[in-house]
């Protein structure tokens, strides 16, 4: 109410018009587990949008120096050096951060994680860098020496192996390891191919480091780096590390599908597509081969390294898409199935009790 005179001197009262003020925005204050939600999803978006960042690089590169390179790894030497080592180390992190919604496809991922570190670092070509570098050194000590190169290799790779055991520690404390090894399923023989899965993977790992580890720090002649020769077939350490990586990727797409789940459950649980990516990941591998050879002969390498690394990026992108879908169908409170009836192969999952002392 306000008083306004009028022409006659007095006073009357007014009614002022009423404004509507807008209601004020609902807003809620993001609570702990969002926080988490929402680092998690930009972690897993990264391991999509990094890869896409190196293809887009490579295959700009190619265009403008009109030719392919025969793999991913031969840009190591040239213009997307800096992007190739970059991309992959933070691919490997990623990967190790990444807690897998199961522990054998965190296992997986973590050990892929391990093999692109020495992708990135390795080149595939290590003997010819080396000839390069010892031909270019100069008196001033301006350009990099070999020895130089070497040495800093040596403490980067001694770091690593620093970390495989400190994450190797942080599960066994968590009690990670222990519940992979005593994974209980209804079928001996599963439970059995399981452990023989596990021991033998790990084998592989150790061998690799150990072989690595030797050739880097105690080699018989020269730092070479030439791995093994295995059915006649030489294999660096950086071949040996890439193929690695690439079936550790395929382990954690197979640990979502068939024989993960029964195959009846797949489509129920919208993952029906990941069967068919691991289908293309293995059998489906002589695809680019063939492309290859038929229009770009002696390009099988990279044509098959971007084939495997294309497949794992989609799986990833739609696993991410449905694990989105899922949380916000338990947000809004609608019912959300368990995996737990679909699953073939029990995998056992962290301890999320106030007893669990998980470290990580």
């Amino acid at each position: 109410m306000t008083n306004e005179s009028v022409q006659d001197g007095s006073q009357q009262n007014v009614v002022s018009p009423v404004v509507a003020q807008p209601n004020p925005p609902n807003i809620q204050s993001e609570t702990p587990r969002d926080i988490h939600l929402i680092t998690y999803s930009y972690l897993r978006w990264l391991l999509v949008l990094l890869p896409v960042v190196l293809f887009v690089v490579t295959v700009s590169t190619a265009i403008e120096q009109g030719h392919l390179e025969r793999s991913i790894s031969a840009y190591y030497g040239g213009w997307v050096r800096d992007v190739f080592v970059g991309t992959l180390i933070a691919i490997a992190v990623c990967l190790v951060a990444y807690q897998g919604v199961g522990l054998i496809e965190d296992y997986a991922l973590n050990g892929a994680g391990f093999y692109a570190v020495y992708v990135a670092l390795v080149p595939a070509d290590f003997p010819v860098l080396m000839e390069k570098l010892k031909s270019s050194e100069t008196p001033d000590g301006l350009a990099p020496s070999a020895d130089e190169y070497i040495f800093f290799l040596r403490v980067t790779l001694a770091c690593v192996l620093f970390l495989v055991l400190v994450v190797f520690l942080l599960e066994v404390r968590a009690g990670n390891v222990q519940r992979l090894f005593r994974a209980e399923v209804d079928r001996d023989w599963l439970h059995k191919l399981t452990r023989f899965f596990l021991v033998a993977t790990m084998a592989v790992l150790i061998g690799f480091l150990a072989l690595a580890s030797q050739q880097l720090y105690f080699p018989a002649g020269d730092v070479t780096m030439d791995g093994l020769t295995q059915w006649g077939i030489p294999l660096t350490i950086h071949d040996l590390a890439a193929i690695f990586l690439i079936s550790s990727l395929f382990v954690a797409v197979l640990t979502n599908t068939w024989p993960f789940f029964k195959f009846s459950a797949l489509r129920e649980s919208a993952r029906q597509g990941y069967l068919v990516i691991a289908v293309l990941m293995t059998f489906g591998a002589f695809v680019p081969i063939l492309v290859a050879q038929r229009f770009a002969p002696g390009r099988e390498v990279i044509l098959l390294e971007w084939w495997e690394i294309g497949l794992f990026a989609t799986f990833w992108a739609l696993e991410t898409g449905r694990m989105r879908r899922l949380n916000k169908r338990q947000k809004t409170g609608r019912t959300v199935s368990t995996d737990d009836k679909a699953r073939l192969l029990p995998e056992p999952s962290r301890v999320t009790d106030g007893s669990s002392n998980s470290a990580r």
